[in-house]
């Protein structure tokens, strides 16, 4: 059961690539006679800032929505796991946030956003403390458990099970996410999960001038909530504050140029939430722009105004809550089902 979930994991993430290179060489061979799309060029500059740009009003997320959890609770802790008796004898609190973690490795890996290797990070922060937890550099999504979860401190040491602390190293951790949490917490402290992936389509929507454009449904309640970092690889000194920056007022996400992104939530189902919708937000951007031949007069583009009403009626919706909480419960079924050692 094991070698045919991966088997059909690896065509679907090869079909993938297979398109994505079709559509890049298909867009490039466009942009070579019409040249591409941009926001001095093609789209006017109220489309370009539609997502990323707006100064509009900080909206609470989903505050007169039902929490689904409250009406279908279900556990990431195993019943034999509960009062203490847990694999690392950590407290309740700790193991909780550790089956948490593990199952958002797990998750992120069958919705096709945890298959590029292991140079993608989960950080988790452990509830009422400035410790938190991340995967080992090296151990893939798809077999990550809460057990194999590494602890940190927000001065980058490896906390171990006794308590004593040593410097990480890229022999165990991927040192950079190290300063991701703390800098992100600092302004966001009510920030719990930080997801850093790196899916074909949001590293492509990351080389593009314009960036994410309102094409989708996922993009439209993503309005105003992803910033953009100018990524260079260089692991340069003022990243951290950059970061900040870009996740000041409330942001939700931040597309890296030619990278990636980070997701960012106040649990992890908000995290999940947040990283699934902007895949599949630029999942739809890269095969819109490629059926419209690199022609923006055969797309449809939202004003702003329209944008804006739009988002703000998502957010104060009494129906659907965008904050992952509706889906949580159901992801941890699935994962009971398909990944079951995953709180172990």
């Amino acid at each position: 059961m094991i070698i045919g979930t991966r088997f059909f994991a690896s065509l679907r993430h090869l079909a993938l690539l297979w398109t994505t290179m079709l559509v890049a060489v298909y867009v490039s061979l466009v942009s070579l006679c019409f040249g591409a799309p941009s926001c001095s060029t093609t789209l006017s500059a109220a489309n370009c800032s539609a997502v990323a740009d707006s100064n509009s009003a900080i909206i609470p997320i989903s505050p007169n929505a039902p929490d689904r959890r409250e009406v279908d609770p279900v556990s990431s802790v195993r019943a034999e796991h509960s009062f203490g008796v847990n694999p690392l004898g950590v407290s309740d609190v700790e193991w909780k946030a550790r089956t948490e973690a593990a199952a958002l490795h797990r998750a992120l890996y069958l919705y096709g956003m945890g298959s590029d290797l292991a140079a993608q990070c989960v950080m988790h922060r452990i509830p009422d403390s400035d410790e938190w937890l991340m995967g080992e550099w090296g151990v893939y999504f798809e077999e990550q458990t809460a057990s194999k979860l590494l602890k940190y401190d927000m001065e980058g040491n490896i906390v171990l099970s006794n308590g004593m602390r040593e410097r990480a190293t890229p022999g165990r951790s991927n040192v950079g996410c190290i300063p991701i949490p703390p800098a992100i917490i600092a302004v966001r402290p009510e920030v719990q999960t930080i997801i850093h992936v790196h899916p074909i389509s949001v590293m492509a929507v990351g080389g593009l001038k314009s960036g994410l454009l309102p094409l989708s449904q996922a993009a439209f309640f993503l309005y105003d909530q992803v910033s953009r970092e100018s990524y260079d690889f260089t692991y340069e000194g003022s990243f951290e504050s950059s970061l900040q920056k870009g996740f000041s007022n409330g942001k939700r996400a931040m597309l890296l140029n030619h990278h990636g992104m980070y997701a960012v939530g106040r649990d992890a189902a908000e995290a999940f939430f947040v990283a699934k919708h902007v895949t599949q937000a630029c999942d739809v951007q890269v095969n819109t722009l490629a059926m419209a031949g690199g022609n923006m007069d055969n797309v449809i583009l939202p004003d702003a105004k329209m944008l804006e009403a739009q988002y703000k009626d998502m957010m104060l919706s009494t129906d659907y809550s965008y904050d992952g909480s509706r889906e949580w419960s159901g992801l941890l079924r699935e994962l009971s089902r398909k990944a079951p050692d995953y709180n172990s």
